[in-house]
C-alpha cells in the first residue's frame, strides 16, 4: 500500500510557500466558567490580537462544527463543510494550511472534518503559532480582507468517524474493535469522588499530550514509539475518543503521519457518553487494556 501523504509541514516549507497556499487559523479560545469546567468560545479575538500574515480565521465552533447539534464540535454533514471551505476561500486547486496557537489539535480537527468532506490537499503547520515565533517569522494583527469565494465541492471521502451505537458495541465487548482515550492520563483515569469521571469501559489510554514535545510539535520517532508501546497498529482500525474528538484528532493527525491511516474518531466522545446515565463509565485503570 502507498503510503499515504504527509500532512504535517514546519514552518520553513509555509515561510517558502506562503503566497501560493491558503492559510486558516483554527484557534479556539479556551476559558475556564463558573464551576471550573472548560468553556469553549470563538477564537477570533485571539486572531486578531496575534496571527500569521495573510491567514484567515477559521470559526470551528460554528463554521466547521454543526451549532444545531446536541453536542459542541459534532461533524457538519460534507455539503456544509464545502460550504464553509468555499467561504474562506477554498478552491479545487487550494493547497490548505492550518495551524492553531496551542497544541495543535484544533487545526488537526479542521483537517479531520475537511477530509470528511473529500477535501484533501490541507496540511497542518507542527507547533503552530509558537513553532513558527519561535523561527524568528514576522506576525501581524487584525484581519485579511474577505478572501474570493471558492469553488471546491464535497466529494465521497473515506468513513471517518464511529456513532454511539458503534461504541456502545465496542464497550460491551461484543465489537472487538479497539478503542484508545486520547485525554490525559490521569483524566482518562478518573476520580471517584466525580459523578460520571473516568473512560469509557474497555478502551485504553493513549494522551495525545505524551506525543507532544515541549515545543508543541510531533516528532515521527515519539509518536512511533508511543504506538508501538501501546499496540497501536495499521489495519486494526482503532477509534479514538477524547472529551469532545479534538485531542482525539490531534492522535489521529500524529498516527497518521507514522503511516497508521485508518483509525477512526468517536465524534460524541465523553461528552455524549456520559450525557447518558445509563452508559457505564469506568474509573481507574482497565485490566490488561489501557497501555
Amino acid at each position: 500500500m502507498t503510503p499515504a501523504p504527509h500532512v504535517l509541514v514546519d514552518p520553513a516549507w509555509l515561510r517558502e510557500r506562503h503566497g501560493d497556499v491558503l492559510v486558516l487559523d483554527a484557534t479556539v479560545d479556551r476559558r475556564t466558567g463558573p464551576d471550573g469546567s472548560a468553556v469553549f468560545v470563538g477564537g477570533l479575538g485571539l486572531h486578531t490580537e496575534r496571527r500569521l500574515p495573510g491567514a484567515h480565521f477559521a470559526d470551528l465552533l460554528t463554521g466547521f462544527s454543526d451549532p444545531a447539534a446536541p453536542h459542541p464540535f459534532t461533524c457538519p454533514p460534507p455539503s456544509r463543510v464545502a460550504a464553509y471551505a468555499r467561504d474562506l476561500g477554498v478552491r479545487e486547486d487550494s493547497t490548505v494550511v492550518v495551524y492553531d496557537r496551542l497544541s495543535g489539535a484544533w487545526a488537526a480537527r479542521v483537517w479531520w472534518v475537511l477530509r470528511t468532506a473529500g477535501i484533501t490537499r490541507v496540511h497542518v503547520l507542527n507547533g503552530g503559532l509558537t513553532a513558527w515565533e519561535a523561527a524568528g517569522l514576522p506576525v501581524t494583527d487584525g484581519r485579511e480582507p474577505a478572501p474570493a469565494r471558492g469553488d471546491v465541492v464535497d466529494r465521497p471521502a473515506r468513513e471517518g468517524f464511529v456513532d454511539l451505537e458503534r461504541m456502545k458495541r465496542i464497550a460491551s465487548g461484543a465489537d472487538p474493535t479497539p478503542a484508545v482515550c486520547a485525554l490525559r492520563r490521569t483524566e482518562y483515569l478518573g476520580d471517584p469522588a466525580r459523578p460520571r469521571s473516568g473512560h469509557i469501559p474497555r478502551t485504553g489510554s493513549l494522551p495525545y499530550a505524551d506525543f507532544l514535545g515541549p515545543d508543541n510539535t510531533l516528532r515521527a520517532e515519539r509518536s512511533a514509539d508511543l504506538a508501538r508501546a501501546h499496540g497501536v497498529r495499521p489495519g486494526d482500525g482503532t477509534v479514538l475518543y477524547c472529551g469532545g474528538a479534538i485531542n482525539a484528532a490531534g492522535l489521529a493527525l500524529a498516527l497518521h503521519e507514522i503511516g497508521i491511516d485508518d483509525v477512526l474518531l468517536y465524534d460524541g466522545s465523553l461528552t455524549e457518553w456520559r450525557a447518558d446515565p445509563t452508559l457505564p463509565v469506568t474509573v481507574g485503570p482497565e485490566s490488561g487494556n489501557d497501555g
